[in-house]
C-alpha cells in the first residue's frame, strides 16, 4: 500500500515528544482549579472566620505551603518543558542509535512495519494504540507512552495521506 524511509534529527524527535506532551484532556482540570480557586477567594473574602483560619491555623499553613509549593513546581515545569523536552530527544538519539539512522516504514491491509538499523517490526493494525499529529509531525501509538514518529517535511504528503488514511480505515483511533 505505502512506503517511505525517514531519518530522525534532534529537532524531529523533540517536535514529537512535543506533541506527544500537548495533553488536549488537561483544559477542565484547569477549569475545575480555576473555579475552586474562585470558590475559596469568595468564602474568605465574605467570612471572617475564614481568613482568621487562614492566617492562624497551623494545619491550615501546612496545606497553603503545600499548595504553594505544588504551583511553583508546576510552574517551573511549564517554564522549563520545553528545555527537558529538548534534553529529553538529545539523550534519546545518544542512547538509541538507530533512530538517527533511515528508519523504513511500510505499510499494507494486514500491518504497519517499521525497520531500523537494528529492528524489524510488524505491528498488526488492531495492535496500536492510536495516532495523532500536527502540522511538523505524525505519532503511531503502541502504547500510552510509547510511539513511532513521522517528520511530515521528510515524507512526500501523499504518503502521509495514505498513512492517515490506511490507520483511520483499520479502526486506529485518533488520540
Amino acid at each position: 500500500m505505502g512506503a517511505f524511509t525517514v531519518t530522525l534529527s534532534e529537532d524531529d524527535l523533540y517536535r514529537g515528544f512535543l506533541l506527544n506532551a500537548a495533553n488536549r484532556n488537561v483544559r477542565p482540570l484547569v477549569i475545575a482549579a480555576l473555579g475552586v480557586t474562585a470558590l475559596l477567594l469568595v468564602l474568605v473574602s465574605s467570612s471572617s472566620s475564614a481568613r482568621h483560619s487562614l492566617t492562624g491555623n497551623p494545619l491550615t499553613l501546612l496545606l497553603e505551603g503545600a499548595l504553594l509549593l505544588a504551583a511553583l513546581l508546576l510552574v517551573l515545569v511549564l517554564l522549563f518543558r520545553r528545555t527537558i523536552l529538548r534534553s529529553l530527544a538529545r539523550r534519546t538519539l545518544a542512547q538509541r542509535r538507530e533512530l538517527a539512522t533511515p528508519v523504513e516504514w511500510s505499510f499494507d491491509d494486514q500491518a504497519l512495519s517499521v525497520v531500523t538499523r537494528f529492528t524489524s517490526s510488524r505491528f498488526p493494525w488492531d495492535s496500536l494504540r492510536g495516532w495523532r499529529e500536527d502540522e511538523h509531525t505524525l505519532l503511531v501509538y503502541l502504547a500510552d507512552q510509547l510511539f513511532h514518529s513521522v517528520p511530515r517535511h521528510q515524507v512526500d504528503e501523499a504518503e502521509v495521506g495514505m498513512l492517515r488514511a490506511a490507520l483511520q480505515s483499520h479502526g486506529v483511533p485518533k488520540r
